[in-house]
């Protein structure tokens, strides 16, 4: 843990008061930033100071309080500013207690996040003296506040009442965290001179869609001008291939095929059609003609075993998607309460897109059996068109006596994606800077354009206090290091913000990824952009979830306890609050679910559940993109998988082996066995499932019809870096940097 240095100086206002100033000064290794925080008692900076009577209560003061029992002991310290009793909302600033003026001369101008301590019930701040606002312990922390070389000055008064529970409101400490240099760190030059894509091809699919009929689809790229056509090709054994369209079709990158040639399997392909001419035919897709549906491709395991985890990216450079899976099924939480040992090791197994079986990796014993244990990505990170494989590793049998793992060297891997064969190795983020064997066990991993050009590696471990990222390039099989971050730089308020899953996306709009660990954003030369302070999410969704306002929001579900905002919008550039519940939250928990389900309301739509003493589901919210709740009544517990199925831009809802559609109706054929991961990896537009059943990867695709043609949606840069992310931490379906349903 960080020492705390502190020290007793003298104010230097007219007053002669004096200030307490805390200064964490020690940071984890490995890094020379680290943040001092600014802590004064309100009294010393407050004035006047006949607005208050020491140890007394009386209806018209403030009460300077000391003596409550063992007072030095809890959360005032000592002594805390008390107003009189406020039962209803005050009418006049002078009503109750005078208004309270502090000012704190003994700031650098600059920025910083304010924070007021003590504050529980509600009381009024100003900035003039005039205008007044409601603050509480929700929102006790006043964001970043620019301080001019006159000092900081703002108003206190007892003008505000609670609600559900009046009384005495209390100021105890006013604590100021400088804005650290947002250019301490240079900016990232990768090694791409342009930006690295992977290079699809047309992701051809041929699948018996029922009643002898076949439903052949395809990809449409952004390279793809907007005249492109498309013919479609069917050949059955040796004989000549017949086009099935009369003209090149231009509307949708599906097509059915009413009348293929029963009893045999069918040959499709693509031809691409560019100026009334064929320039390209796409690989063979096969599916032999059946009266029922049977919308998967199937894959065969090497072994009869489950999977937990799947990445998909193209391993050998031919344009079409392959799957890298992490085995078996089983997951081990690190919380005491949960924890147990691991029965056996994870294996990380590769497969081609047409099901040969490539390599095995065993983790061993140094990676235990769980998703905080064993990150993994799956990613091109060189650019030579065939992905690497991403892993924590460790080395020999490190176990305790116990089963856990806490000692013995951390790797983080780089594996050939052909061969299993390792390229690359750098060490992971020490365990030992960590407070417990718990919150050391939790591990993530993404990918980023920190450039907007070179795919970088971003590994961080810690959740739910200290959080550690180091970010890497990977070219020539050797690992470089970028830059290395830890919450002690930026202070107490990054603190303890981390999630079950990062996301990487553009928020400013300079073509560089910036990287969420949860409530905390991070630059994209590893610096604090801002955090929100809220606590860790269990979920978090980052996408153009209003589309009325420019740019891109974060939905959170926040697991702390909060008195209000556990479930909130934020601006994903600035941090802000635009709307949030205003009911207090026990813990918010597990996936919830962010997407377009709903037609009628504009945007996507927000879900997130709270839970009981058992932490069980008891709580649900359904709400809009603008805050309005939509409904409290829906019993999708903690969270479920959206997926784009049928025709239209709105998401339809996995539920079980059913896929549905919110306000009704329901399809046929949905996914048996465990979904894993959901992408737009076959076909057209439409999305995919990765389900995982023993012995079998499935890719579960739509044989609807489309309306409409679209771009590939893993050519949009956000929702690929969210697919990646499937690999580890908590599932979360991919979002979009658009909203689909206005274009």
């Amino acid at each position: 843990m960080p020492n705390t240095v502190s020290a007793r100086v003298q104010c230097g206002a007219a007053w002669g008061c004096r200030l307490f100033l805390a200064a964490v000064m020690v940071a984890p290794t490995g890094t020379s930033f680290a943040q001092e925080t600014m802590r004064f008692e309100a009294e010393d900076v407050t004035t006047p100071t006949d607005a208050w009577k020491v140890d007394q209560y009386t209806e018209d003061h403030w009460n300077l309080w000391s003596k409550d029992q063992d007072a030095a002991k809890k959360w005032s310290g000592g002594k805390v500013l008390q107003s009189p009793r406020v039962l209803r909302d005050r009418e006049r600033p002078n009503d109750g207690a005078p208004p309270l003026h502090t000012v704190v001369t003994q700031l650098k101008p600059g920025k910083y996040y304010v924070e007021i301590g003590g504050v529980g019930r509600p009381m009024g701040i100003s900035f003039d003296g005039q205008t007044w606002q409601k603050i509480d312990g929700a929102s006790r922390n006043l964001g970043l506040r620019e301080v001019p070389a006159s000092g900081f000055e703002m108003w206190v008064d007892d003008c505000f009442a609670s609600t559900t529970n009046p009384g005495s409101c209390y100021y105890d400490y006013i604590q100021f965290t400088p804005l650290p240099d947002p250019n301490r760190k240079p900016k990232v030059t990768g090694f791409a001179e342009t930006r690295v894509r992977e290079n699809l091809g047309r992701g051809v699919v041929a699948l018996p869609a029922g009643d002898n009929t076949i439903q052949v689809g395809w990809r449409l790229l952004q390279d793809d001008p907007p005249q492109v056509a498309f013919n479609v090709y069917r050949r059955v054994g040796p004989s000549s291939a017949v086009k099935l369209n009369d003209t090149p079709l231009t509307a949708t990158t599906d097509f059915v095929d009413s009348h293929p040639v029963m009893g045999r399997e069918n040959e499709y392909t693509v031809a691409t059609v560019l100026d009334g001419k064929e320039i390209e035919c796409s690989p063979l897709a096969r599916a032999t003609p059946s009266p029922t549906v049977r919308n998967y491709v199937s894959l065969k395991l090497n072994g009869n075993h489950t999977f937990q985890k799947c990445g998909v990216a193209d391993l050998n450079a031919d344009g079409e998607y392959d799957y890298v899976i992490k085995q078996p099924h089983d997951n081990i939480d690190p919380y005491e309460q949960y924890w147990k040992p691991s029965p056996d090791s994870y294996k990380i197994e590769a497969y081609l897109s047409d099901g040969t079986f490539l390599w095995r990796h065993d983790l061993g014993w140094s990676i235990e059996r769980g998703i905080w244990y064993s990150p993994m990505v799956v990613f091109d990170l060189d650019g030579d068109g065939s992905a690497e494989v991403c892993v924590k590793a460790g080395e020999g049998d490190p176990r305790g006596p116990d089963g856990r793992v806490a000692t013995g060297p951390e790797h983080l891997l780089i594996l050939d994606g052909m061969t299993g064969q390792e390229r690359a190795r750098a060490a992971w983020p020490r365990r030992e800077d960590f407070p417990s064997y718990n919150h050391a066990s939790r591990n993530q991993m993404c990918v980023a354009y920190l450039d907007g050009k070179t795919p970088c590696l971003i590994v961080v471990r810690g959740t739910y206090n200290v959080i550690q990222a180091v970010a890497y390039e990977y070219r020539a099989g050797t690992l470089r290091e970028l830059w290395r971050w830890n919450d002690q730089e930026e202070g107490p308020r990054y603190r303890g913000q981390g999630a079950h899953s990062m996301h990487a996306a553009d928020v400013d709009g300079d073509g560089r990824d910036e990287i969420f660990l949860g409530s905390a954003v991070l630059d994209d030369n590893g610096v604090g952009l801002w955090s929100t302070g809220l606590g860790h999410p269990d979920h978090h969704f980052v996408g153009d979830i209003d589309p009325d306002r420019p740019g891109l929001e974060v939905y959170y579900g926040i697991e702390t306890r909060r008195p209000a905002h556990g479930c909130c919008l934020v601006d994903a550039r600035t941090g802000e609050i635009l709307w949030g519940l205003d009911k207090p939250t026990r813990h918010v928990h597990s996936t919830g679910m962010c997407a377009d389900i709903d037609g009628a309301a504009r945007g996507l739509e927000c879900y997130s559940s709270d839970t009981d003493g058992e932490k069980k589901s008891n709580v649900r919210w359904l709400f809009d993109a603008r805050g309005r709740l939509l409904r409290d009544d829906l019993n999708w517990g903690f969270g479920l998988r959206t997926v784009y199925w049928d025709a239209d831009p709105q998401h339809e809802l996995v539920r079980g082996p059913k896929i549905v559609k919110y306000g009704g109706g329901e399809y046929e054929n949905g996914p048996t066995g465990s979904v894993v991961g959901v992408a737009d990896i076959l076909g057209d537009w439409r999305e995919e499932l990765i389900v995982s059943v023993p012995g079998e990867l499935r890719v579960y695709s739509t044989t609807l019809p489309a309306a409409n043609r679209r771009v590939c949606l893993m050519q949009d840069p956000l929702y690929r870096a969210d697919v990646a992310i499937q690999a580890m931490g908590y599932t979360q379906c991919p979002m979009l940097s658009r909203y689909l349903a206005d274009e």
